[in-house]
């Protein structure tokens, strides 16, 4: 079904779009000709709240938020763990890997694995990356995105997506990565605003909380199930989650980009803890509103119940926030992307080839990507569109290709004696494992990321103890055995206890969490 939108509605919409150009413009105005360092990493000038914000607004898309909505009807709160299982992915990118990455100053993530293991595993992830982001993320998200507004909104998918293109290219272009985190930021809060309002109307339209138990089966509150589920067995979620997690949240650069721009450590440290405050919400008012629904429209299609809901319990005015939010979602995965697909041409590939490029050119190079690359993910559409099941397959794809970076990343942080040898075989080896559990589907895809990630680990270390050890470069400052050193230099100790602090707190909260909605 289709949601007439009011003018109420549309004043609304075309608000947002002109608050959020407005802001990005600002931005790259002041910005005026920006050096590589402001260009890619904001100048390094970030606070935890920028960086919390952004990183939750690039993971959230709006086809993310009304699949939450359907899953919740369909399946209850249990694929809410998705979400849960990042809170702890978080605590783990601020505890254990912020401090290697802003204590280095790498500007990419394919950067560090160079300085921890030597050229060929930043090439590696350099092109697997551009052709993840090329290929996949930015089409999906526009075919997506455009899709859910015609569907919701009745707004023509090509208008949708041409419009939002050159919204979203505009401030990217001009304002880099800055441009991106504070635009970011107000998406984030538009995105939860309009979220929060759907939820509460939901539930009190329920009878509140208490007459929602009383309505729904005990089983769809639970957020842990049987092994034997069919939609979310634990040993999936305990196996897989976490392997994609780490890939996805800790050694991803559209992810990670934000976190490399913080002004100190202690504020990028911060900035991953706020983020994951933020991801114990989405249960809450997106997957929650979902399982109102089952009570509230009993009968319904569940693929046709986001728009049910907006259009029966929301009034005139807050429907046009709702779908300020979806669009938020939308624009903020898109420019994340279009801004590190950027960051990594020029970085990785154009500075290797000119060395003494001037910084001007280099980011210029980076302009020219981003354009190239939003018309290319226009023009890739025609080809996703033809797909009838496509984030399935992505997910699978992405069980496919993440555990053997996750366990680059992860040996090359805690394990000294990793070297390029084992680092190369576990890429390159856990690569072709993925690829064949994927063509064969031997498992549920999560559990297939378990099994490659095993044999990626296996590949690292035989490859490392057959071979000679890293030298001293290479693991100084960049393992584990010297985090003390590394957090002393950016940190003082009374910081890294409020940290500690906080970070425990937030662990125990989330089993208390597990325990009461188990």
């Amino acid at each position: 079904m289709q949601i007439e939108l009011s003018a109420i509605d549309l004043t609304v919409l075309v608000f947002y779009f002109v608050v959020t150009l407005g802001v990005g413009l600002w931005v790259a105005r002041r910005e005026g000709d920006a050096t590589e360092e402001d260009y890619f990493v904001g100048g390094r000038a970030f606070g935890w709240f920028a960086i919390g914000a952004s990183l939750f607004a690039t993971n959230i898309s709006s086809e993310h938020i009304v699949g939450l909505a359907t899953d919740g009807f369909r399946i209850g709160l249990a694929v809410g763990n998705y979400e849960w299982g990042a809170v702890v992915v978080l605590v783990l990118l601020g505890t254990v890997f912020v401090p290697f990455y802003i204590g280095s100053r790498v500007r990419t993530m394919p950067e560090f694995l160079e300085r921890r293991f030597g050229p060929g595993a930043r090439m590696y992830l350099s092109i697997l990356t551009l052709a993840a982001n090329v290929l996949v993320r930015v089409s999906v998200s526009l075919y997506a995105g455009s899709v859910v507004l015609h569907q919701l909104f009745g707004i023509d998918t090509w208008t949708s997506i041409f419009v939002l293109s050159v919204v979203t290219v505009i401030y990217t272009v001009h304002g880099g990565l800055k441009a991106v985190v504070y635009t970011d930021a107000i998406q984030a809060v538009v995105l939860v605003v309009g979220s929060v309002v759907l939820t509460v109307t939901a539930v009190s339209r329920v009878g509140g909380i208490g007459a929602l138990l009383d309505a729904v089966p005990p089983e769809t509150l639970d957020m842990v199930r049987p092994a034997s589920d069919p939609d979310m067995p634990w040993p999936g979620l305990v196996f897989g989650v976490p392997i994609l997690g780490i890939w996805y949240w800790c050694t991803d650069q559209v992810i990670v980009q934000r976190v490399l721009g913080a002004k100190s450590m202690q504020e990028a440290r911060k900035g991953t803890l706020f983020a994951a405050v933020l991801k114990i919400f989405p249960v809450f008012i997106f997957v929650l509103p979902g399982v109102c629904a089952r009570v509230l429209f009993p009968d319904a299609d569940a693929k046709a119940i986001y728009p049910m809901m907006i259009s029966k319990l929301l009034p005139t005015g807050l429907t046009g926030l709702v779908a300020a939010g979806l669009i938020a979602a939308l624009m903020s995965s898109i420019s994340s992307t279009l801004n590190s697909t950027g960051t990594l041409v020029s970085l990785d590939l154009y500075r290797r080839l000119r060395p003494d490029a001037a910084s001007t050119t280099v980011v210029r190079v980076g302009q020219i990507t981003t354009v190239i690359v939003m018309v290319f993910g226009i023009a890739w559409v025609f080809v996703v569109a033809r797909f009838e099941s496509i984030f399935q397959y992505l997910q699978q794809v992405q069980a496919a290709i993440s555990p053997p970076i996750a366990a680059a990343f992860l040996f090359g942080v805690f394990w000294r004696r990793a070297n390029y040898r084992g680092v190369m075989m576990a890429l390159v080896g856990g690569l072709l494992v993925g690829v064949v559990q994927l063509v064969l589907e031997p498992l549920p895809f999560l559990l297939c990321a378990a099994v490659t990630f095993v044999a990626s680990v296996f590949f690292l270390v035989v490859g490392s103890i057959t071979s000679p050890p890293p030298s001293e470069e290479q693991i100084a400052s960049l393992t584990w055995a010297d985090v003390g050193g590394v957090l002393s230099k950016g940190s003082t100790l009374a910081e890294r206890r409020h940290f500690a602090l906080a970070a425990g707190a937030l662990l125990t909260v989330m089993a208390i969490l597990w325990i009461a909605f188990s």
